[in-house]
């Protein structure tokens, strides 16, 4: 066969013609699948910020009047509300590495599914709860069994497309919260005029609800697992995927659980570096998910337009998310010069909320739409955790990692805004300034640091980055021979 050269990261790999041919076809099977899970992740997780606009806060008395503006607004207080926001991240926080246990230890597209078809019961009971209380608990549990889905699309990602590859494939399926964001206002919107004895907001998580059961059902016949166990590849195209392993020099899928690997995670600045800078962006975040519509009501716009507002806000998430997706899969070592440019961008929009007339509605909105090109920051943080590390208990470990860093990031953030007095929020504008500003220093660092280690790994081992069988499921510290993408 041709053999041609290829570059991945910063290191020169050999490339067997076809190499990347028939089992990324498979993986572009895959591909939507992972995309509609996670569009309806994101969509189930934010229709209670939708149900506010149809008297789900008053009716579950989640919101209370504290007292009046001089022109008469009422000033509120939504610590309840952010509570119930908060429970969910909460649940995340609790179910992450008890997900991640099992579905390294069991096929994970089972896990998925059954995970699916039980959040999806979850969402639909929603519509039973009729207190404060009530919701608390149920947001924990949908949180909890939500958690298995970005971790182990993290480590999917990994094993069916090369380092190279991943940055856009994770941007694709991390854009769909974006993409959710985009749809969900208008049929929300829709949802909530069904006239019947219920309260409004009550059909909607019935309804949405029962799409992910049926959602669930459809994952569990069509969602391959690992590339190395699927039937649907023959012995020779099994044989390719091996050798896009081995050219990863990521390790192997096993489903034995590494003491050393997970504790090594825990030892590698790699990790709290992801963690931290999508706990960072989680927190601007996380406060336009549960508070967007509540915010831009605040502007002074009905509940109409505050609910048809956020779809733009949704779109430019999922655009700019897919075009620093492009950018990086395109050039290579781009991705932490991303994540500061982002940053820098939604820090603009951070100190036009906080500092800007509150008579300048447009001028507001504008600053909100500037805040929402952050989340792609925090989607390329994903991919670096999922390319800059090997061995598969540790990958799995550090997944699981900085989804907690997003639950914690997404905890802070609705608590911060719960804090703060509506509708100006001026604490909430400024603690997500400071967060992001965080975030240019931690990239900066961390792109210093690993051009340092790859530049002494280059004098140690060479410039060329060898490759070792999968079967060692080598950790990316053990193995020399690992460049890390920048």
């Amino acid at each position: 066969m041709a053999i041609e050269a290829e570059r991945v990261g910063d290191m020169e790999t050999t490339k067997t013609e076809g190499d990347d041919f028939t089992p990324d076809e498979e993986g572009a099977s895959l591909l939507p699948l992972m995309m509609m899970t996670y569009m309806l992740q994101s969509y189930d997780k934010g229709i209670m910020s939708a149900a506010t606009q149809f008297n789900f806060n008053s009716d579950l008395k989640l919101t209370t009047i504290v007292g009046y503006q001089a022109d008469g607004k009422p000033i509120t207080n939504n610590q309840k509300y952010s509570n119930a926001a908060m429970m969910f991240y909460i649940g995340y926080l609790v179910g992450t590495y008890p997900m991640m246990y099992l579905s390294q230890h069991y096929p994970t597209s089972k896990v998925l599914s059954l995970a699916t078809f039980l959040w999806g019961a979850v969402v639909m009971s929603t519509a039973g709860c009729s207190n404060y209380v009530g919701i608390m608990l149920n947001r924990f549990f949908l949180g909890f069994l939500e958690s298995t889905v970005a971790p182990a699309f993290t480590v999917f990602v990994t094993f069916w497309w090369t380092r190279d590859e991943q940055a856009l494939r994770n941007s694709l399926w991390y854009s769909c919260v974006g993409v959710a964001t985009t749809i969900s206002p208008l049929i929300n919107y829709g949802l909530g005029q069904i006239n019947t004895s219920m309260p409004r907001w009550k059909p909607m998580f019935l309804i949405l609800g029962a799409v992910t059961l049926f959602w669930s059902i459809v994952l569990s016949f069509a969602l391959p697992d690992s590339p190395l166990t699927t039937k649907r590849l023959t012995e020779s195209e099994r044989k390719i995927v091996v050798r896009r392993l081995e050219r990863n020099n990521a390790g192997t899928i096993s489903r034995k659980f590494n003491k050393g690997q997970f504790l090594e995670a825990f030892r590698d600045y790699k990790l709290y570096s992801c963690t931290l800078i999508i706990l960072l962006t989680g927190v601007p975040s996380g406060a336009l998910g549960t508070f967007g519509t509540v915010v831009i009501n605040g502007f002074g716009f009905d509940h109409f337009d505050s609910l048809a507002l956020t779809c733009p806000i949704g779109a430019i998430t999922a655009t700019s998310i897919l075009f620093v997706g492009y950018v990086t899969r395109k050039w290579n070592n781009l991705r932490y010069l991303s994540i500061v440019t982002c940053a820098l961008i939604s820090i603009a929009g951070t100190l036009i909320c906080w500092l800007g007339p509150r008579n300048n509605r447009g001028l507001l909105f504008a600053g909100v739409f500037l805040i929402a090109v952050q989340v792609s920051a925090g989607g390329v943080a994903v991919s670096l955790a999922a390319s800059n590390i090997a061995g598969h208990t540790k990958k799995a470990t550090v997944s699981a990692t900085t989804f907690v860093g997003y639950c914690v990031g997404n905890v802070i953030g609705p608590e911060i805004f719960g804090a703060s007095p509506g509708p100006v929020y001026h604490a909430g504008f400024m603690g997500s300034c400071i967060c992001l500003c965080c975030v240019v220093v931690i990239a900066t660092v961390t792109y210093v640091l690993l051009r340092r280690e790859n530049a002494k790994r280059d004098r140690i081992h060479g410039g060329r980055g060898g490759q070792h069988g999968i079967e060692e499921d080598l950790s990316d510290m053990k193995n020399g021979e690992f460049r890390y993408v920048l």
